[in-house]
């Protein structure tokens, strides 16, 4: 199945909007997309009740993956089609504090949810290219927009990557920092894992929770099928006997799991739920930390999509 079969043929190419808050300008796009005759076909929907599926679904998490995009999305019970549309802004549209200027948003039936991620994934695959979202971002009137899309007319059926599902890097420590604080950061922002990195986004290891909680413990605790008979013993006593000098690289493991940006799901699911890694830090050709994946992301957008 190819991209091109999913717009609608005029409705869906919407360039050069005035920005608006983000419900508002779903409200336009909606408005646009779903005319001339959409309600007719799909007559068990509404303007209202497609808006709220979309104002709902963003509530939970938002859709703005960085770079200026963002692929608000529905599932409807009732919809006849999948169908997207592409819509951009000279001015950002702000989807919380991320200013967002080419939306691509998609709507897909109920029974058929992980065609929105794979049109996702297409579209974030094709404007993660600078040339080709600078051209969309130059597109004067709808028709230009919609053959810069049909000259790719990507298709569909192919695996889901780490590069449709990551998050953006966003925490992480470096070796040097002191191990309190490393600890407290991953408290304050409940963290079970975090990325110790160098200075050049290069993953050097990880420090969990389970890492934290073993610090000090002897080996043969993990032998051990009751400690009943050690019940005195203070876990923690080592830890803050070297609060004071023990950096992140002491805390530290060397079972960071890397993964490229062409793993597929199956292996990410395999490595998440099989491997019991807690994250899996997605990098690019060059070494350098570009994604995370872990379970709630998983679970968020591709089985909760």
């Amino acid at each position: 199945m190819k991209i091109m079969n999913y717009p609608r043929r005029e409705e869906s190419w919407l360039p050069t909007l005035a920005s608006a808050p983000r419900d508002e300008v779903f409200s336009t796009i909606l408005e646009k997309l779903c005319s001339n005759g959409f309600f007719e076909v799909n007559d068990q929907l509404t303007h209202d009740a497609v808006l709220e599926a979309l104002i709902a679904r963003e509530n939970r998490m938002t859709t703005a993956l960085g770079e200026g995009i963002a692929f608000p999305h529905a599932r409807l019970e009732n919809l006849n089609k999948a169908l997207f549309a592409v819509a951009t802004f000279k001015e950002p549209v702000l989807f919380g504090d991320a200013p967002v200027q080419i939306i691509c948003l998609i709507l897909v039936p109920l029974s058929d949810p992980t065609v929105s991620l794979k049109i996702m994934a297409q579209l974030s695959r094709l404007l993660s290219d600078e040339m080709v979202k600078q051209c969309v971002m130059d597109a004067g009137n709808p028709d230009e927009l919609r053959n810069i899309f049909s000259v790719h007319n990507l298709g569909i059926d192919k695996p889901i990557l780490a590069r449709d599902i990551m998050r953006p890097p966003r925490f992480s420590v470096n070796e040097s920092e002191p191990a309190s604080k490393c600890s407290h950061f991953m408290s304050t922002h409940n963290l079970h894992a975090i990325p110790v990195v160098n200075s050049d986004r290069e993953i050097l290891g990880e420090i969990t929770v389970e890492r934290l909680f073993k610090y000090g413990l002897p080996e043969f605790f993990g032998q051990l099928k009751s400690v009943s008979f050690i019940a005195e013993f203070d876990p923690f006593e080592k830890y803050f006997e070297d609060e004071q000098h023990a950096l992140a690289s002491d805390m530290m493991e060397a079972t960071a799991r890397t993964v490229s940006m062409d793993y597929t799901i199956m292996e990410i699911v395999f490595d998440l739920a099989v491997k019991s890694h807690p994250k899996l830090y997605v990098v690019d050709e060059n070494n350098r930390w570009v994604g995370t994946i872990d379970k709630g992301l998983v679970l968020d957008n591709v089985i909760n999509h």
